[in-house]
């Protein structure tokens, strides 16, 4: 190997370690802005859960208050088993409703939060891996150099 080739072997060592580095810091990095972004995801899931189950629950009140108004207004018994039975049906069918639609948005919100803990765990892996690939490269390239490596 001439004079002129280990200077260019080793800054070929030295910029493919690089490479490494800046990718793994790249990976690293586009990781935790999604990362940021599936957990600005969970608040918002989170905070339509609550003014969902706040909607549905005002609405509920104002179905069950004009239930209450009609049957007073046809002068019903109020304790009509009748009248009891046809309110306490909507209400558990009202309420039902929106259980089944609340539950469904926390579980999109704890999905994101789990997506979101996944990719801060991956962009630690990123960083982890880009170090070690760097190094490897530093090995590597050193170690076949002459007067650097065993064999010579």
């Amino acid at each position: 190997m001439g004079a002129a080739a280990i200077p260019l072997s080793i800054g070929s060592t030295l910029m493919s370690a690089a490479g490494a580095g800046l990718s793994a810091f790249g990976t690293s990095q586009a990781d935790k802005y999604q990362a940021a972004e599936q957990e600005q995801a969970a608040q918002y899931g989170e905070l339509r859960a609550t003014q969902t189950n706040a909607a549905l629950t005002r609405n509920l009140n104002q179905t069950l208050g004009n239930i209450d108004a009609v049957r007073a207004a046809a002068r019903t018994d109020p304790t009509s088993p009748t009248g009891a039975a046809v309110r306490n049906t909507v209400e558990a069918t009202a309420t039902s409703d929106k259980n089944i639609q609340v539950d469904s948005i926390m579980a999109q919100a704890e999905q994101d939060q789990a997506n979101a803990a996944y990719l801060r765990s991956a962009s630690s892996t990123a960083l982890l891996s880009g170090t070690i690939g760097a190094f490897g490269d530093l090995l590597k390239g050193f170690s076949g150099m002459p007067g650097l490596s065993s064999g010579s």
